[in-house]
């Protein structure tokens, strides 16, 4: 049952109802006998003729922008460039391009250097332990008082010496790639290994712009190729200034394909020519799904600027009219149907995303609002404004 009841207008917009007389034009054929100067009674089946639907408007904490293209790119601190730690020879390629994984060994060189550096580990080596030996000898010296405590620290000192160099030429060998297995058979075979040295991946990521061949003769830190790592990736998307003035880090987005997102950086310059700042939206790319230069579709999630009392509804983006020069729902209260004037925030897919624009009435617990049928409940409006 709908009641329609005739109000005074204050401003331009206070509660007003459809009288008999304006309904009376739209209901001629089928609704005259039951039109009364106070309350007009519909049945269902006159609710259906009418064409009238009404749905409850959706409280929602954000609001969808437009849509942007985004290109997908690697994250600026998650680009990593490979050089040769040594001097040598590429004797082999094991990946030129694509996706690699922590620990793969992407080339090979043959360095004379790292020979040379096994065997100045292996003279250490041996230093070393005949130090300890000395050192020994002296300490017992030293319990039968045959050796000063001078002499003994001087055989200490000489082992620590000797030990520290020892230590900073296997990391150094380590670091240059020569692995810990190979290290371990050096020391303990005593015998140099092989010279080749292996290039190492030290992520899981995607090579890229390889700078050497098959049989290139390199230098020590010549350039050898470059990694990304693919998790997370950035998409690059260029949005309005003014747009960009309300977005923050950490906002979300929402990425056709992939889901949810956050911003993780807004540039602060703006492009002279078209207005834009590029902002990085941070995306988890698990699957290595998402390539390097790929373009997505982005929307960005936003809040209401207005106090937090305000409550931003979702109904179907045909509810809304003009009307009177005001953008507005059409409301279904307890006895009339009412134009409530709005602010709308975007029209996406078919969905209005709005403000009620008088403050106090956005404290509505369900907001009945007309999806369909408007323009006949505009034309009534009108219709009785004319008759009164």
């Amino acid at each position: 049952m709908l009641n329609w009841t005739q109000k005074k207008h204050q401003n331009r917009f206070k509660k007003r109802a459809l009288t008999g007389a304006m309904t009376a034009m739209m209901l001629t054929l089928f609704l005259s006998s039951q039109v009364s100067a106070e309350a007009l009674d519909l049945t269902k089946e006159q609710y259906k003729t009418l064409g009238l639907e009404v749905a409850e408007a959706q409280k929602v904490a954000q609001y969808p922008t437009q849509v942007f293209p985004a290109q997908a790119m690697f994250h600026p601190n998650a680009i990593r460039t490979l050089s040769a730690p040594l001097s040598g020879q590429v004797s082999r390629l094991n990946v030129v391009h694509g996706a690699v994984h922590k620990g793969q060994v992407i080339m090979e060189i043959e360095s004379p250097e790292l020979l040379a550096l096994q065997s100045q580990l292996l003279a250490v080596y041996s230093d070393l332990k005949v130090l300890k030996n000395e050192l020994k000898r002296v300490s017992k010296l030293r319990q039968s008082g045959a050796a000063s405590a001078k002499k003994l620290q001087q055989a200490q000192a000489d082992v620590d010496k000797l030990q520290a160099e020892q230590d900073q030429q296997k990391k150094s060998l380590r670091l240059m790639g020569f692995s810990k297995k190979s290290l371990q058979r050096l020391l303990a075979s005593q015998s140099i290994q092989s010279s080749v040295l292996s290039v190492v991946s030290p992520i899981d990521g995607q090579i890229f712009d390889l700078k050497v061949r098959l049989g290139e003769r390199v230098t020590g830190n010549q350039m050898l190729f470059s990694l990304g790592e693919t998790q997370p990736m950035l998409l690059k998307v260029k949005v309005p200034v003014e747009l960009a003035n309300r977005l923050k880090k950490g906002d979300k987005a929402e990425v056709t394909s992939i889901g949810e997102a956050v911003i993780e950086h807004i540039d602060p310059d703006v492009d002279a020519l078209t207005q834009t700042v590029d902002v990085h939206v941070e995306v988890d790319n698990l699957e290595r799904g998402i390539r390097p230069g790929q373009r997505f579709q982005i929307r960005f999630l936003m809040s209401s600027s207005t106090p937090a009392s305000q409550v931003i509804y979702r109904v179907p983006s045909n509810a809304i009219s003009q009307f009177e020069g005001e953008t507005v729902v059409f409301v279904q209260t307890d006895d009339a149907i009412e134009p409530k004037p709005i602010k709308v925030m975007n029209i996406q897919n078919h969905q209005l995303y709005f403000l009620l624009q008088q403050e106090s009435e956005n404290s509505m617990d369900r907001l009945k609002v007309f999806v369909k049928g408007s323009t006949a409940i505009k034309s009534a409006f009108e219709a009785g404004e004319e008759d009164a």
